[in-house]
């Protein structure tokens, strides 16, 4: 038997029933695994994971799992630490997997280690605030480095994936090109590898720049299933940036980003349900594909169902605190726009009670996001004391950060406030 490891990523699970062992008596490996042999302790959970040969139950994988796992088996270390990562089975507990991903990689095991650089990166917190494991990107970086020598292809990936960043310096990002040139020589590799070096070659990273190879590139990897593919694809055919405008090109390819469970390929394909006049019948089509998405934590898709829950439109009734909690969810994500109409909400009192002093809060925070509404709103509780301390001299900055951003009402403001005082 080939030891069978969980896949990295698993879809969210319902709890199954509390630990009750129902096989049949003689079932040679249950009967196995009863008497300690920790090959058979592993693939009985996996069995009861995949329900395979049995009715899966998660409870039940996790405790085989783990009386393999403390028996030092690699693979059952890393699959208990899944089940206590995702709570599959058990108690979710991230710093718990950790250790066993630990236990794992110690010996060698390099998907344990992977996920090691994965929690690593992100940093692990009690539920009161408490830091169990210290971020540290540095670490994590030196993981993916170390399995990439070895053509771990996840690590690979993630490693192109950061020298990509936006901030980037155009030396890291050449360096993926060259990564990912690597990866897609082999025979088999995961088609991201392909949409990576698709944006390698729009950007010219590593490569001269070629938006036609980009789209082939594109092309292939959605050919090969790769959602984020088929959602970039999409807003080519929409955008008419590279390929031809084709709309209905458009939005099949952003119902199949859909289909995959892609959260902006969800969103897009809702907004070309909602375009124009839509019925009743692709209104509640589109509706679906927001929550979706906003299940999945995409800010335009929480905003939007804010807006619609603001105005009662799609075919709901109007829930104002409905809206704000959408629009805090965006708002906490760093959406800009959600962020504003939060603002806005704290500051009339609608749909929650008033507070100037939380309005002020969010019209920052979207104003250091560069929107010009939320600058000039700034500007008023500077120059006002909404919120915050009157502050005529940082209420003219901000009117004139707004006014440089495109902002006319608050072009007028800065030429009228030149001739009296705040």
């Amino acid at each position: 038997m080939n030891r069978k490891i969980l896949l990295l990523s698993l879809a969210v699970f319902a709890v199954p029933p509390a630990f009750c062992d129902e096989e049949n008596p003689v079932d040679k490996l249950r009967a196995e695994a009863q008497s300690g042999k920790l090959d058979a302790c592993f693939y009985l959970g996996n069995e009861y994971f995949y329900g395979e040969n049995r009715k899966q139950n998660f409870t039940l994988a996790a405790h085989w799992y783990r009386k393999a796992a403390e028996g030092g088996i690699p693979e059952a270390q890393f699959n208990y630490a899944h089940c206590l990562e995702t709570g599959r089975g058990t108690e979710k507990d991230l710093f718990a997997a950790y250790q066993w991903y630990r236990k794992a990689a110690d010996r060698d095991f390099k998907p344990a280690l992977y996920m090691c650089s994965r929690l690593i990166a992100s940093g692990i917190y009690s539920k009161d605030g408490k830091t169990l494991l210290r971020p540290s990107q540095a670490g994590a970086l030196e993981i993916l480095e170390r399995l990439a020598a070895q053509e771990f292809e996840a690590a690979e990936l993630d490693l192109a994936s950061y020298l990509l960043r936006r901030d980037s310096p155009l030396s890291e990002k050449a360096r993926a090109f060259s990564v990912l040139s690597k990866v897609t020589a082999r025979k088999k590799f995961d088609p991201a590898a392909l949409r990576m070096l698709a944006d390698c070659y729009y950007g010219g990273f590593g490569c001269p720049s070629d938006p036609d190879k980009m789209a082939e590139l594109l092309t292939r990897a959605s050919e090969l299933g790769d959602a984020e593919a088929k959602a970039k694809l999409g807003f080519l055919y929409e955008s008419g940036r590279i390929l031809k405008a084709d709309p209905e090109k458009a939005a099949a390819f952003y119902r199949e980003a859909a289909e995959l469970g892609h959260p902006m390929g969800q969103f897009k394909y809702a907004e070309q349900l909602a375009k124009g006049n839509p019925s009743a019948g692709r209104q509640k089509e589109a509706l679906e594909w927001y929550r979706k998405s906003a299940d999945q934590h995409c800010a335009q898709a929480l905003f939007r169902l804010g807006l619609i829950h603001f105005d009662g439109t799609f075919g709901v009734e109007a829930d104002r605190q409905l809206a704000a909690q959408y629009f805090y969810e965006a708002a906490q994500l760093g959406y800009p726009r959600a962020q504003y109409n939060l603002a806005a909400m704290f500051a009339e009192g609608n749909g929650l009670n008033k507070d100037l002093q939380a309005a002020f809060y969010w019209f920052m925070q979207a104003a250091r996001r560069q929107d010009p509404t939320a600058q000039r709103r700034v500007a008023l509780c500077y120059a006002e004391g909404l919120g915050v301390d009157k502050n005529t001299v940082k209420a003219q900055e901000w009117l004139l950060r707004a006014a440089q951003n495109g902002d006319i009402i608050a072009a007028k403001m800065l030429e009228t406030s030149r001739f009296s005082v705040w």
